[in-house]
């Protein structure tokens, strides 16, 4: 078991040093960031001056080393922009994206989990038929999409909910509704085809001959084993809604670390890309382990091997 977890760890660090490494070779590619940074009227000197401020005018090789060495000590740089450092920007900002993709999974499992059952254990019926529906729209609603509409309708409308900020129970029901419902959808699919490949295995038969209760049999047997495919896609979508919510945080004005994504990059705020970028790569990477971890909990052959 411990040498399965080293393993894991070792591969998610080299997943981290990939990030790093893809991440600050794209940004290099997208421009000067001088450009936005200064006057359209600024001469060179004065350019010339702000990249070498920047340690932009060094060659690359040379800027990739400083760059590797800076983040293994948890230094990406100073944000451009907001003239602090990366890394504590990006941890400022994280709670809120945590908050929201946490509630977010909490109401889509609450919804999802058993519209799955309900829908596996009355295969081909008229809830099956609704829940299976449900589940396809929730899939093909675009995210930015819903969110316009439920501030049309709870906050333009009805005015129950406010249409952006954060900062309140009351603000964070519109965004967390909408990034949920992709999640919903696709784990209620997931729970359903799970349970009823289970429902079909010989040792559910089994247990039904002898005696045992419907109810005992579905929790007992059928869910325990099912909840290995779940698990992965609950963790996938923890992983997802984390690195995912730019639209919702953008529709909402939702001050999390997707919204400081995308003004970064607008602004070409390097050390700030690649801060989200790292962050967002440990927590996946982390979310993936620990879903290791319950795999060898679940399954005893993972735990042999």
């Amino acid at each position: 078991m411990s040498a399965y977890i080293i393993r894991r760890i070792g591969l998610v660090c080299v997943v981290l040093f990939g990030v790093l490494t893809i991440v600050f070779f794209l940004q290099r590619l997208s421009g000067d960031p001088t450009d936005l940074l200064l006057p359209v009227d600024a001469s060179e000197e004065i350019r010339q001056e702000m990249r070498h401020g920047l340690g932009l005018d060094e060659p690359l090789p040379f800027q990739y080393l400083r760059f590797i060495g800076n983040a293994l000590q948890g230094d990406l740089g100073e944000s451009y922009k907001f003239k602090q450092p990366a890394l504590s920007l990006v941890v400022e900002r994280l709670p809120s994206t945590v908050l929201l993709a946490a509630s977010a999974l909490v109401l889509s499992l609450l919804l999802a989990i058993p519209l799955g059952i309900i829908a596996a254990v009355y295969r081909n019926s008229w809830v099956d038929t609704i829940a299976t529906g449900v589940s396809l729209v929730g899939q093909a609603i675009p995210v930015y999409w819903l969110g316009l509409l439920l501030i049309l309708l709870f906050s333009v409308g009805l005015r129950w909910f406010p249409s952006m900020g954060g900062g309140s129970l009351k603000a964070l029901v519109l965004p967390a509704v909408t990034l949920a419902v992709y999640s919903m959808a696709r784990i209620a699919r997931l729970t359903r085809s799970a349970v009823l490949d289970v429902l079909n295995q010989e040792y559910v038969t089994v247990a039904r001959s002898k005696g045992l209760a419907e109810r005992v049999v579905l929790f007992k047997h059928v869910l325990r084993n099912a909840a290995i495919p779940i698990a992965t896609m609950v963790g996938l979508q923890f992983g997802g809604l984390l690195g995912g919510a730019v639209l919702t945080e953008m529709v909402f004005s939702w001050p999390g670390i997707g919204r400081l994504a995308v003004q970064a990059v607008y602004g070409r705020d390097f050390p700030v890309v690649q801060a989200v970028t790292l962050v967002v790569a440990a927590l996946f990477s982390g979310i993936n382990l620990l879903v290791d971890v319950l795999y060898a909990v679940l399954n005893p052959q993972i735990r042999l091997e």
